[in-house]
């Protein structure tokens, strides 16, 4: 059944983007060009797998029905995910498109990163409890 899909996909964007983040904060300290090219790649594959792990997950609600019903916001799982991925697309935005003003701004686009992971794993967890998994 297409519902069996979400459960599948959904950890390669976790797992991807929050490696990504990770190299980053490594190549600030390390200045390794081979970290930041591998900070690209994870976080450009993480968001690959974050367009099958959405659409699953709208699947989903689509049998289930509950992304609409969840209020406030920050009790919602896909609401969460969904802003969490549009924060990392506009943060890999930046960094790719804008070198410079990356450079300038790094510490920015670090302490946004960890704040987006935050709000990653906190959706993944509120998944877990929609799940009934915790």
């Amino acid at each position: 059944m297409i519902s069996d899909w979400h459960p599948l996909v959904i950890h390669f964007p976790i797992a991807l983007i929050s490696t990504s983040v990770a190299f980053d904060y490594l190549f600030y300290f390390t200045k390794r060009q081979d970290i930041s090219s591998a900070s690209w790649w994870t976080m450009f594959a993480g968001l690959i797998s974050s367009l099958a792990a959405i659409a699953s997950g709208i699947i989903d609600d689509s049998l289930i029905g509950h992304l609409g019903s969840v209020w406030p916001i920050w009790y919602n799982h896909g609401a969460m995910q969904i802003i969490a991925v549009i924060g990392f697309a506009l943060l890999f935005y930046f960094k790719t498109s804008q070198e410079e003003l990356y450079k300038k701004y790094t510490i920015f686009y670090l302490l946004s990163a960890a704040i987006l992971v935050v709000i990653l794993f906190y959706g993944a967890h509120l998944g877990a409890q929609l799940s009934g998994r915790i």
